[in-house]
């Protein structure tokens, strides 16, 4: 128990906010929603996930751009080793409910193929991009493959799908195939999978790429620490002293992989703080309940908790 405290406290830490660095866009819808929630609940909800080499944000880039616009000078981060193999990348596959009466063979410049055959040029990076169906699929081919261009492609399809009523959502690569062959979607946008190597680029080169491209998945999340939006615009040194006593007065509960939190579910193992009688977490819930971050609060799947002091 306290060897796992000890791992989980040591990942947090303070940084300047203008040494982070994001590896995608955002969404304007999205930023101003978090910006007026952070603005209205006057709490920051679970550390950033931050690469520990370069400080390239790996979960979190909507907080960051908030924290941003709202002239916060230090924020709490969470520090994952991006070399080592906890931390695994995959992507968000884009889920089409109809499809709009495109003549895809016309923009595609390869033959139709089956759906293997169209995820196989993806993922192999032998497309661009692929349109898959249950029964075939199109994909966009080339000679010189370059990410960047990839996913400006699959944003400019993302663009037009939107204005097509095409009930465009996102998932993950297996649970968009599952979904597609149970029949719940008609067609799936399949982009290739990024590297390691290509995200910590684009953050310094400042190349971003389009939002949900790429979905991280590490060993062990913390969240439940919420961080009072006025200590954020301090100095790092001082938001590191109140850190430092918050955390070491509560305790972590850890939940395993598959916890489904308010409609997330979660790929990796997560610790969710509990603040005891100190002012700066989240103190909800009534003496014998469960605390649940209140960015998190919600449905919580069937789950069994172990509780680490």
């Amino acid at each position: 128990g306290i060897l796992a405290t000890r791992c989980l406290t040591s990942r947090i830490r303070i940084l300047p906010l203008d040494e982070i660095r994001p590896h995608e866009e955002n969404d304007p819808h999205i930023l101003l929603t978090i910006t007026n929630s952070l603005m209205t609940e006057g709490v920051l909800h679970d550390p950033i996930l931050v690469d520990s080499e370069n400080n390239v944000i790996l979960d979190g880039t909507h907080r960051y751009w908030a924290l941003t616009r709202l002239g916060c000078r230090a924020v709490p981060v969470a520090l994952y080793d991006y070399s080592l193999p906890e931390v695994s990348i995959g992507c968000w596959y884009r889920c089409l409910s109809r499809t709009p009466s495109i003549g895809w063979a016309n923009l595609m410049n390869t033959p139709p193929g089956t759906m293997d055959e169209g995820l196989r040029a993806v993922t192999r990076r032998e497309g661009l991009l692929s349109i898959l169906y249950r029964d075939r699929s199109f994909t966009i081919a080339s000679k010189n493959f370059d990410i960047f261009e990839a996913y400006r492609l699959l944003s400019f399809f993302e663009s037009a799908m939107r204005g097509q009523d095409s009930g465009l959502s996102f998932a993950t690569e297996r649970d968009a195939l599952e979904r597609l062959r149970q029949g719940e979607v008609e067609a799936v946008l399949a982009p290739p999978p990024i590297k390691k190597s290509e995200v910590v680029q684009a953050a310094r080169a400042r190349q971003l790429f389009p939002i949900k491209s790429t979905r991280h998945v590490i060993r062990s999340r913390p969240i439940g620490i919420n961080v009072p939006l006025d200590w954020l615009m301090d100095r790092v040194e001082s938001l590191a002293q109140k850190m430092e006593a918050m955390l070491s007065s509560g305790t972590f509960t850890a939940l395993p992989r598959g916890t489904i939190i308010n409609g997330r579910r979660y790929e990796e193992e997560i610790y969710i703080f509990e603040p005891s009688s100190f002012g700066g977490g989240y103190q909800g819930g009534s003496k014998g309940e469960s605390k649940v971050p209140r960015s998190s609060k919600g449905t919580i799947g069937k789950t069994r908790a172990r509780r680490i002091h």
